[in-house]
């Protein structure tokens, strides 16, 4: 076995030095490092997003609230959940929603009051509610006074009123009918289907005829004397006497009803 000379042992360790020496292990290890960096870095990346993605662990709420306290005043912490934690002395800006006004929820326009106790208890309400109750002459008296008639003049009315027709609106007879005897029938006006059956229609229809009949056919200064009488007795023999013109003169006159009308109108 030969030994090896010098010149080959110089021969073999300039193989290891220059360009083309073999690589040392340092070398080798930064080129495993190199290799490895990528997937560690996707491994890491996986962990944050799956990390963000879970609800927040309590444990990390605790450091990240524990590691806040280090940290400058205005700095912003993440507490391993992926939300933000603010330390103290920081602010964010937020839009506030705009709070509806009271005013605006309100609906526009007056409200409509609600019905008063008087208005409950109207003039027009009292003449209904006598029709009810069958009360027909004080409910005829009522309606005049509503209509401008003095209670003397009204009572005096309801009095011929009773000595025509006893106040019932679907009274017929001698070719006439009504609460004032009109004949013929057709003569009543402004309407003069005056007698239906209805007879709490019906005497509606015929008040306003009356009124029409005073005031137009027979006139209205005879009407203003009318109101002009304060004796509910002296106005029933005038009404006979100057607007239904009977063929007995006050036959139609009940001084009874007259009274009792009046007193029942409040007057003295």
């Amino acid at each position: 076995m030969r030994s090896a000379s010098s010149s080959e042992l110089k021969s073999k360790t300039a193989k290891r030095t220059g360009r083309h020496r073999a690589p040392s292990r340092v070398h080798r290890s930064i080129k495993i490092i190199g290799v490895a960096a990528p997937a560690v870095a996707l491994v890491a990346a996986f962990v944050s997003y799956k990390a963000q993605s879970q609800p927040m662990n309590p444990v990390a709420s605790s450091l990240a609230s524990y590691h806040q306290r280090g940290l400058p005043s205005g700095s912003v912490l993440a507490d391993g959940s992926g939300t933000a934690m603010l330390t103290p002395g920081s602010s964010v800006k937020t839009t506030a929603k705009p709070r509806q006004s009271a005013k605006a929820a309100q609906p526009s326009g007056t409200p409509t009051p609600a019905p008063s106790a008087s208005s409950a208890s109207s003039p027009a309400s009292s003449v209904q509610q006598d029709i009810a109750n069958g009360n027909n002459l004080l409910a005829i008296a009522q309606y005049l006074v509503q209509n401008g008639y003095s209670k003397a003049a009204a009572a005096g009315v309801a009095s011929c009123v009773d000595g025509e027709s006893g106040g019932n609106p679907e009274s017929v007879g001698s070719g006439g009918g009504g609460l004032i005897g009109w004949t013929p029938l057709s003569s009543a006006a402004p309407n003069p289907n005056v007698i239906t059956g209805n007879a709490a229609q019906d005497i509606m229809t015929q008040l306003a005829d009356i009124l029409y009949y005073d005031s137009t056919e027979i006139g209205q200064s005879l009407v203003a004397q009318l109101n002009s009488n304060t004796d509910p007795v002296a106005a029933a023999d005038f009404y006979s006497q100057n607007f239904e013109k009977p063929a007995v003169t006050n036959s139609d006159v009940v001084p009874s009803v007259a009274a009792q009308v009046f007193s029942e109108l409040g007057g003295l």
